[in-house]
């Protein structure tokens, strides 16, 4: 039963956010009591981390999978919009913002993913898109990485741009491409631009 609360949860929540969400709506839509939810979670914050908790660890999960399958650091710059297209064109954009304001232990999970993010993928993917002629290495590598992760973060602020037309997943795309194009070399260039117009087909 726990494992079927948490997943609703985290459907609706990711469907329109974790601030208009009740344990009400969860409750009927899965039509159990609200007594039920509370014998396994005691209030809105504790599932509320346990959903960012899991997601965390399937990231995680994710992550490896695409250092496994693709060694070039540009395929899998693409694989891994594609990997979380899905994501991003069901979740409701002010998610995280609303997770910082209102959850904010829950928050602290996704900040400290962001570090280990850095230092586990972005640097060491940008170290090696440098050896293999891809980006430019006059760069510090860190700074890079957490300004790409500042700019996903970016997208989610509902204050950043509030009459984004575009959707959450074509804003992420976006802020990637200018990103990209100021780290690659003529080489990479070649490289990502084949493989932008493979993503556009």
């Amino acid at each position: 039963m726990k494992s079927r609360i948490l997943e609703k949860g985290t459907e609706l929540f990711f469907r329109y956010g974790v601030k208009t969400v009740t344990m009400d709506a969860i409750a009927s839509e899965l039509g159990i009591s609200k007594k039920t939810i509370y014998q396994h979670f005691p209030d809105k914050d504790s599932m509320v981390y346990e959903v960012v908790k899991t997601f965390i660890v399937q990231d995680d999960i994710k992550w490896d999978e695409l250092d496994r399958l693709y060694p070039n650091v540009i395929e899998k710059i693409f694989q891994s919009f594609e990997m979380t297209k899905d994501l991003f064109t069901q979740m409701n954009p002010r998610l995280l913002y609303e997770i910082q304001k209102y959850f904010p232990n829950a928050y602290q999970l996704f900040a400290e993913h962001g570090e280990k993010c850095i230092h586990k993928n972005l640097i060491a993917d940008f170290k090696k898109g440098a050896q293999f002629g891809y980006f430019r290495n006059d760069i510090d590598f860190e700074l890079l990485a957490r300004l790409r992760m500042a700019e996903v973060d970016l997208a989610f602020n509902p204050n950043f741009y509030p009459n984004n037309k575009l959707s959450l997943y074509d804003t992420q795309l976006t802020l990637m491409d200018i990103f990209m194009r100021g780290i690659l070399t003529e080489k990479g260039l070649t490289l990502y631009t084949s493989y932008q117009n493979n993503l556009k087909s």
